[in-house]
């Protein structure tokens, strides 16, 4: 199964072609897609409103031989939104990779961290990967895991989505065992004391931060 990378048009704070490790089905969101031909990317799929761009620019994407799917502006989804609901309904893949998907508006940030917890986009929750030069998101359903350490991340935080019970961290700075939390909490700044770090947890959603400062 291919990959997925998914590249939103958040205003652009670095290049997002060195990010990108592995080959599969790019999609580019709004002027996401724009950012990707800058960089000499293959867009499979254009798709949004692309209310941010202009009509020529919006050319430039169809004339590269993108599929471009156009939508209203005034819609119930955001542009990210229905990027999720696409791949869901066009593509089977362990691993969907999201770029440029910070520095823009905060309630668009927020929107798309918290997209984990609709139900609809309950089978994502293993696959989503947030990735950017100084910030890798990952996150977790029940269930035990080992994280490894990507070069130069060390801190590793871990963000409770929801209530999280029986919430167990081994092998990094600041150890916990069978805890439970009754709301959602961030866990910031624990740190890898290896090259690997493991948990588990019982209930609820947790996301897992990789980060490191600039």
């Amino acid at each position: 199964m291919e990959d997925v990378h998914i590249i939103l048009g958040a205003p652009k704070r670095e290049e997002i072609s060195p990010l990108i490790q592995s080959n599969g089905i790019i999609i580019g969101v709004d002027r996401g897609a724009l950012f990707a031909l800058e960089e000499k990317l293959k867009v499979d799929v254009a798709l949004g409103d692309f209310d941010s761009i202009s009509s020529s620019e919006k050319e430039t994407i169809e004339k590269d031989g993108t599929e471009v799917l156009n939508f209203p502006t005034d819609k119930d989804d955001t542009d990210a939104e229905l990027a999720f609901e696409y791949v869901l309904s066009n593509f089977k893949t362990n691993n969907i990779f999201v770029y440029n998907w910070y520095g823009g508006r905060v309630d668009h940030l927020y929107s798309i961290l918290m997209v984990v917890l609709q139900k609809r986009f309950e089978q994502l929750v293993p696959k989503l990967k947030y990735v950017s030069k100084n910030n890798f998101i990952e996150y977790f359903l029940p269930g035990e895991y080992t994280i490894n350490k990507i070069e130069q991340m060390n801190y590793l935080s871990y963000i409770l989505m929801t209530e999280v019970k029986g919430l167990t961290l081994k092998e990094v700075k600041y150890e916990l065992l069978d805890e439970d939390f009754e709301r959602p909490l961030a866990l910031i700044s624990n740190e890898f004391i290896n090259e690997k770090a493991s948990f588990s947890f019982k209930k609820g959603i947790i996301a897992a931060i990789q980060s490191r400062d600039n």
